[in-house]
């Protein structure tokens, strides 16, 4: 069963639209996405940049600049198998407004798992964590 295959931890490999690298995180982004037994789910990608404070808390065009293609939610997740897809039922979010379900074609390729936002030239590559 392929909600079986998805179960574990997921690094993130990379992305791309049209067949080509998304740049919008910088070369190297770091991800995990999860999905366990019972339903739940939880991703965040980090772009591959830095973003320095100058005091002890960030003011606000920092805090701002940190969150700029920062990935974050969590909730509970669905598969079906018939349309190969997976929908995460998004319950919180660092992005402002970014909640409710999201749907995303599935394949998986060896240890590899390919998530395509549905209505979208986009992949999302993720490698299992062993």
């Amino acid at each position: 069963m392929d909600r079986d295959r998805i179960i574990g931890s997921w690094r993130h490999v990379g992305s791309t639209t049209d067949g080509k690298p998304r740049a919008e995180r910088g070369a190297a982004p770091k991800g995990i996405i999860i999905y366990d037994p019972h339903g739940y789910m939880a991703c965040h990608v980090a772009p591959d940049r830095e973003v320095k404070k100058a005091g002890a808390e960030p003011t606000g065009a920092e805090a701002k600049a940190a969150l700029v293609g920062h990935i974050a939610y969590f909730g509970t997740y669905s598969v079906d198998e018939k349309a190969r897809t997976v929908t995460h039922h998004r319950q919180g979010s660092v992005q402002p407004g970014d909640k409710g379900d999201v749907i995303r074609g599935y394949e998986f390729s060896g240890d590899r798992l390919i998530l395509r936002p549905v209505g979208t030239t986009t992949e999302v590559v993720w490698e299992r964590i062993k």
